[in-house]
């Protein structure tokens, strides 16, 4: 009897996990780091692996843990990034940085290969789908701002998003 009660408790315990979290103050993509540091947000757009010198996964001892990635207002490419060519001229599309856990529920993404293509982008979603580079989508996570460098611009504030769920966009 204790067994079954375990593994209901266990299962029940899994359903929530699942669940979604409270949804965020519905911001846009441009304006995400004028919202106050450590609150909840929620931004559509077009999700891509951020370009970038360092953009990167992260890992801990040895095991991929989260990877950096990007929110972009457009759903234009953005030119890719070659650190050996000059920049682009113009304006950089208006984008946020995003923070996406390693794991299977929605929200976070699987790991990617140290030599991967856009094929290997696969963020989950709620309702089991997944999305891939360039899809349009809804997120939901905690905004954390990097203050602006003293004696620099306020416009150069920036910030970046912790990921905690993740849906498409009907």
């Amino acid at each position: 009897m204790r067994l079954i009660v375990c593994a209901v408790a266990a299962g029940l315990l899994a359903s929530c996990a699942a669940t979604a979290p409270e949804p965020g103050k519905p911001t846009t993509v441009a304006a995400v780091c004028d919202q106050p540091d450590g609150s909840r947000v929620r931004l559509e757009g077009y999700i891509r692996y951020r370009r970038g010198l360092l953009s990167f996964c992260h890992a801990t001892n040895g095991q991929t843990t989260d990877c950096d990635m990007a929110l972009y207002a457009d759903a234009t490419p953005p030119a890719d990034f070659n650190v050996m060519a000059p920049p682009p001229t113009g304006p950089e599309p208006a984008h946020a940085r995003l923070t996406l856990k390693i794991g299977q529920s929605p929200g976070r993404m699987d790991d990617i290969p140290d030599h991967f293509s856009a094929s290997d982008i696969k963020v989950h979603l709620d309702g089991g789908t997944t999305a891939g580079e360039g899809a349009h989508v809804r997120i939901d996570g905690k905004v954390s701002i990097i203050p602006p460098t003293p004696g620099e611009p306020a416009s150069s504030k920036s910030c970046w998003v912790d990921v905690d769920w993740a849906a498409p966009v009907a």
